[in-house]
């Protein structure tokens, strides 16, 4: 993996994101960065399949998903020490389950610099 932040050659980073142009757009400047894009998907059940049975690098998850949230998402990630940045679009992040709210929030419209730098950060603190 490189350490520029506006690359991501080689990092796996799911999408989870339940409007589709924002998933779309989200995939595309992550894939145009390099990184292979595991999803989008658009539900919690969906998520979480994938965050149990994939190799992760980071993920992105939308807080509210119709209907609720991403914390099943969140919380199966935590398990399994893959990082993670939250995307909203509101001021939703008081749906957040008490252990959740400490992780990084990116606001909607995300600019793409922002996530990449974002992705780039949560896994080169994860590879120390």
């Amino acid at each position: 993996m490189t350490t520029d932040p506006d690359s991501l050659d080689g990092v796996r980073v799911l999408v989870v994101e339940d409007d589709f142009d924002v998933a779309e757009a989200l995939r595309l400047v992550l894939a145009t960065a390099g990184a292979e894009v595991i999803g989008p998907v658009s539900t919690v059940e969906a998520a979480c399949e994938l965050a149990k049975a994939q190799p992760l690098d980071a993920a992105v998850l939308d807080i509210a998903l119709s209907p609720g949230t991403s914390a099943p998402v969140a919380r199966t990630l935590l398990y399994r020490g893959c990082p993670f940045v939250f995307v909203t679009g509101f001021s939703n992040v008081e749906m957040l389950p008490e252990e959740l709210p400490g992780h990084h929030v990116l606001v909607k419209p995300v600019d793409d610099r922002t996530l990449r730098a974002a992705i780039h950060m949560l896994v080169h603190r994860a590879t120390g």
